[in-house]
This record gives C-alpha cells, structure tokens and sequence, in this order.
C-alpha cells in the first residue's frame, strides 16, 4: 500500500509489466510490413535526451550485438548542435525516443537528420498524437505505457522492450521473440518478491552514496538507475561501467556507499571480482543477476528466469525503481514530482 504522496510513481511502477504484454504485441503489429527497410542499413543511430539518451545506449548495444549491424546512442543534442560529429558521412537510420513525442531537443535533432540525409527514421514513444509521430515516416507506439508522474518508469522499460523486440525481429531470431513474451511475468514475479528488500535497503539511513554499475548493454540500464535515484530522492548516485569504477572512481567508496551491480553473462566472473573488492572496501553491495552462484554480495536479486542476458536485462529496472521510490518515500519527497524537473523539456 503507498499513500497519495508518490501514488502515480508507485502504481506505473507496480503495473510496469502489463504495458510491456501490450507492447510486444504492437511491435509485431506495428512493424511487420517495413522489415526490410529495417535490415537495409550499415549503421543506426538510437538518439533521446535524459532517460531516453540512456534508453539510446541500451537499445544500440542489443542492436549491434543482436542484429550484427552496427549501433550506437547519441543524445538528441548532439545530433542538432554537432551534426559534423554526430551523423557519419554515409546515411544511417535514426531511431529518435521520446516518451511525450514533443522535446524539442528531438524534435531539432530529426529535423537535423532529414536536412543531412534526406532519409527515411523511425519514432519509438509512447503518444500516438504527438509531434514527433505527426513528422516521422514510421513509428512504434508502446501500449499502455503512458504515465501522469515527471520520472519515466514503466515508459523507459515498455520502450525499451520495444526495442529489443524490434531487433530480434530485424535479426530473425524467433527464440528471443518467444522468451521477451515471458519477460512480464518473470517482472511481475521479481517485483512481488524483491520490494520489500528494496524498501528496507531506501530506508537505511547509513547509505549516503549509490553506485551503479553495469557494462555492455547493463551499462545504459545502470545509468538510468543513477538517473532514478538522483531525480525522486535527490540522492548522490553515479553510474559507471564495472572495469571502469576500479580506474579512479572507487575512491568515494566507503561504509556509506551502497554498490549496485546488474550482472551480466558475458563478462560475470570479471563483473564479480570487482564486486567483491568494492564490499572489502567497505561499501554493502547489491547484485541483480540470474543466480547467486559465485557472488560475494551482501543482497541478491535472482531473476531465476532462464532467459537469455539480452532478454532478462530489463527485469533489473523495476526493483531499482521501487528503490528509488522508497528512497524518496523516507526523505518525505513527492516521487511524481521531482524537484525542477517536468514531464517534458520544451526550449
């Protein structure tokens, strides 16, 4: 139960997964009839500002990885203010997020692409009646993922599932099609059995500074942990890739700091060492990941899902979200109102 204070925050959060069922059938709807122009182009550019920036990161590093053609995040902004740096010389296809479908920064940033390439791009966002449809040449819409709270939550995540199944279709890999069909109820499960260590671990005080950390496709999921953090509970939080925060940035490392990994296959035993260092340093540590096995962690989040670390990677968010949530609850802040911030950012 939650009072009023953070009620809309608390229930996308909570019904995240519904809108995920919902968006993964639209993309199949939505997308069969222009795969091949999907599969035409050497490179993709995923383009968003603040969380879908992070979105951008994620999404290009399952692309690439998924599809074999090569990906890559660019925030909208520098795709209108450095477009010499910022578009390659040869067209690309843009994939332009945004939630509303109406920052302008996006908006600037397609408007941009198309006087650069003339080519054809694709809007991902969860409005149908927005500027952003109105203008692109075609666009997926995630179902049932719209929200009346500033901070984005279930929108990121039914986005990003978007993403995911867009390119297993662009791939052709039917099997990741049918394990991202069981991703809601393996979300809808973790949520049930990890909000309760979430809550607990927001209302211990001791914790002054959070860590997230996460690499490869986990390093865009990380940083908008960071992000949810930093936005509903006014926290310090950074992000960072695993191997990186040992190149300078554990020197904030203390007992104060609570150290949040989202483990990955590929790279678990190395994403582990370094784990286990940061807690003999004193921070506590969190781990999200398919099992405990081999983890020297003061918490573990266990997915126990079967699924592929691809398709599993977006089951981490809902947790840290309701982590950033409590957080927020225990410092009496309004979780659907961050503090300057608004639902969107028009200049």
């Amino acid at each position: 139960m939650t009072s009023l204070l953070g009620s809309h925050t608390y229930q996308e959060i909570t019904t995240q997964h519904h809108a995920w069922a919902a968006s993964l059938s639209a993309v199949k709807e939505q997308a069969a009839s222009w795969l091949d122009w999907l599969r035409k182009p050497r490179e993709v550019i995923f383009t968003g500002c603040g969380s879908t920036h992070y979105l951008s990161l994620a999404a290009a590093a399952n692309w690439q990885s998924t599809t074999g053609i090569r990906a890559r995040g660019v925030p909208s902004s520098e795709l209108w203010l450095f477009p010499d740096s910022a578009l390659p010389t040869q067209s690309a296809l843009l994939i332009a997020v945004s939630r509303s479908g109406e920052t302008t920064e996006t908006l600037r940033a397609v408007e941009t692409y198309e006087a650069r390439t003339q080519g054809d791009w694709l809007a991902v966002t969860c409005y149908a009646d927005r500027p952003l449809v109105a203008r692109a040449p075609h666009a997926l819409v995630a179902q049932q993922a719209e929200e009346q709270s500033v901070a984005q939550t279930r929108s990121f995540t039914s986005m990003f599932v978007v993403t995911l199944a867009l390119a297993a279709l662009v791939a052709g890999r039917d099997e990741d099609l049918i394990q991202l069909q069981t991703v809601p109820e393996h979300g809808k499960r973790s949520m049930a059995e990890y909000e309760s260590l979430a809550r607990a671990l927001a209302e211990h005080h001791r914790f002054e500074r959070f860590v997230f950390l996460g690499s490869g496709q986990n390093y865009g999921l990380a940083c908008e942990a960071m992000l949810k953090m930093k936005e509903m509970s006014l926290s310090p939080s950074e992000a960072f890739h695993f191997m990186e925060f040992r190149h300078g940035p554990k020197s904030v490392v203390a007992p104060g700091t609570l150290i949040v990994g989202l483990m990955s296959d590929t790279a678990r035993a190395q994403e582990a060492a370094v784990l286990a260092e940061m807690r003999d340093l004193g921070a506590t540590v969190l781990a999200l990941a398919e099992s405990s096995d081999g983890l020297t962690a003061d918490h573990v989040i266990e997915f126990k899902s079967g699924l592929d670390e691809r398709a599993r990677s977006v089951l981490a968010l809902p947790v840290l979200q309701l982590l950033a949530y409590y957080r927020a609850m225990s410092k009496g802040l309004d979780p659907d109102r961050p503090t300057h911030l608004d639902a969107v950012v028009r200049l």
